[in-house]
């Protein structure tokens, strides 16, 4: 196969992937870029879950959590996801529900008050009205479909994947240009404007746009696994017997240094209690945050090991890495403004890429009706 016949054909193929994915191209682009400041965005929108009247008693996460797992029945494990940050905040569990159905969203989220144990919200990633932002979490990540929907998403990042390399064939004699702004946006007319302008930014978003969908379709792979889609039948939360608030306090014995940030109570047997966080000689940006852990027995409380994200295999270590890059968590304001700037692209790839294409058929058409 001759360059021009690989170049053709990889024009059709180019036409053709973003016509039918770039919709939700443009639909991650926007959502993921959302979603970077999504904790900044749901503390201004809901100021009165993270300002609440400080009072010389606390209620223990221990009693929360039972509290919780008494309420919530039919539960895989409970989240202490955030502790108050200070003495105005809240806890934010989450509660990853036992799924009966494919489509079921599984994350459930509630805001207790650390004084009064009072629930002062909570609700379904799946449903709009009690958090926008965990709404939108969910859609970004699965088209608030459940496993199917993380299927599709995983199978769009390879769509995305085909489409950056069609387009680095297609545009190969111009990539070098393009880098280094030696091709400009040209204004002879719209074609070539939308034309110019498709070529600049996807030259420019091919390492960023890879690296985003890239590290989304890593994230939802399992759902190509049989063994993901098995359900479970409903069945009663297991009660841990342990202390919650003992085995944080435990923790930081344990491991000199270590910054809880999570705790991981399973509600079902056979599953250890996870004290998750940062482990003091964490030093490389992608395994920051809550990668290590320190577990113990659920029933006796007994320290059963310490989880150094730093000391694992590779093949451990690659999940968090990915995660991390995906979200953008490794860095400030900073890095994260680029994201939203980089994440907006694929849309305007999309945007550009249908308009395009709609020139071409309608070029044909005339062509067809004239000749």
């Amino acid at each position: 196969m001759t360059k021009s016949q690989i170049t053709k054909l990889a024009f059709k193929w180019h036409g053709w992937l973003g016509i039918t994915a770039g919709i939700f191209f443009l639909l991650f682009g926007i959502t993921g870029s959302m979603l970077m400041f999504r904790t900044d965005l749901d503390r201004y929108c809901n100021p009165e879950l993270h300002h609440v009247q400080p009072s010389a008693t606390i209620v223990s996460a221990d009693s929360i959590y039972r509290q919780l797992v008494r309420t919530h029945p039919n539960l895989k494990k409970i989240v202490l996801h955030d502790f108050p940050s200070d003495k105005y905040d809240t806890y934010e569990f989450m509660l990853y529900k036992n799924q009966q159905h494919v489509t079921d969203n599984y994350l459930y989220f509630v805001f207790v008050d650390p004084y009064t144990g009072k629930v002062l919200s909570e609700g379904s990633y799946g449903n709009l009205g009690p958090s926008f932002f965990r709404w939108l979490y969910s859609f970004h990540y699965s088209l608030q479909l459940g496993m199917p929907g993380m299927l599709f998403t995983a199978l769009i990042g390879l769509v995305m994947l085909l489409s950056l390399v069609t387009g680095i064939i297609i545009y190969r004699k111009h990539f070098w240009d393009a880098l280094r702004f030696r091709a400009g946006l040209r204004f002879k007319n719209t074609g070539s404007a939308i034309s110019s302008l498709h070529r600049i930014v996807g030259v420019w978003a091919i390492i960023s746009t890879a690296i985003l969908f890239i590290t989304g379709f890593w994230m939802n792979k399992e759902h190509f696994s049989a063994k993901t889609w098995q359900l479970q039948k409903p069945h009663s939360n297991h009660l841990v017997k342990a202390n919650i608030d003992d085995l944080v306090k435990r923790s930081l014995q344990i491991a000199p240094g270590f910054k809880p940030i999570a705790v991981n109570i399973p509600c079902v047997t056979g599953q250890e209690i996870l004290v998750r966080g940062q482990m003091p000689d964490t030093r490389f940006c992608l395994l920051k945050g809550k990668a290590s852990a320190v577990t113990f027995d659920p029933q006796t409380g007994a320290f059963k090991k310490v989880i150094d994200i730093d000391k694992q295999n590779y093949d451990k270590r690659i999940d968090t890495e990915i995660y991390n890059l995906h979200i953008g968590s490794y860095g400030g304001n900073a890095v994260r403004w680029l994201y939203v700037f980089f994440g907006l692209l694929p849309g305007i790839l999309s945007v550009t890429g249908a308009l395009l294409w709609l020139k071409k058929r309608r070029r044909r058409y005339r062509t067809k009706v004239n000749g």
